[in-house]
């Protein structure tokens, strides 16, 4: 007998050296909640009610920064409502120093790439209305055309 279908990811546990670094950065720049905080372990962070989204352990001061060719974790990707939130998120990273290493427009989505201070990859992305990309008719494919997010936010 099957068991019935996995729901959804509930979240992402990743791993660093300086959790006071990584503590700044989840909840000072990205705005999430402190929910648990081990400065021995780690900690688990939260966007909303759920008891947490993120969770982040420590590593010894040995440990390997991520790399570009590594098996593993490519990315944390966070959804945002529209597009002048991705730009308004990627203005403010920008000014925040972080560094930005990437945008995509993958059709579907509307994306940006960034570091936190570990080295981990995170996306911030908003999806694509229907009325302007049904995947379910064209498809998803690996398709990442670039993303000018230069512009000012519009305000409707």
């Amino acid at each position: 007998m099957d068991p019935k279908p996995i729901k959804k990811v509930g979240h992402v546990v990743l791993k660093c050296q300086d959790l006071e670094k990584a503590r700044e950065f989840y909840v000072d720049v990205l705005g999430m909640t402190l929910a648990k905080f081990d400065p021995n372990r780690g900690m688990f962070l939260r966007f909303n009610d759920y008891h947490h989204d993120i969770a982040i352990f420590k590593t010894g001061p040995d440990a390997d920064p991520p790399t570009q060719n590594q098996v593993g974790l490519v990315h944390v990707a966070l959804v945002v409502d529209d597009l002048d939130t991705v730009k308004a998120w990627y203005a403010k990273l920008k000014a925040r120093g972080v560094p930005i290493v990437g945008t995509a427009d993958h059709a579907v989505t509307n994306s940006m790439y960034f570091k936190d201070p570990e080295g981990n990859t995170l996306e911030i992305y908003c999806e694509v209305p229907f009325s302007t990309y049904d995947w379910h008719t064209h498809g998803m494919g690996f398709i990442a055309h670039p993303l000018n997010l230069e512009t000012e936010p519009v305000t409707v």
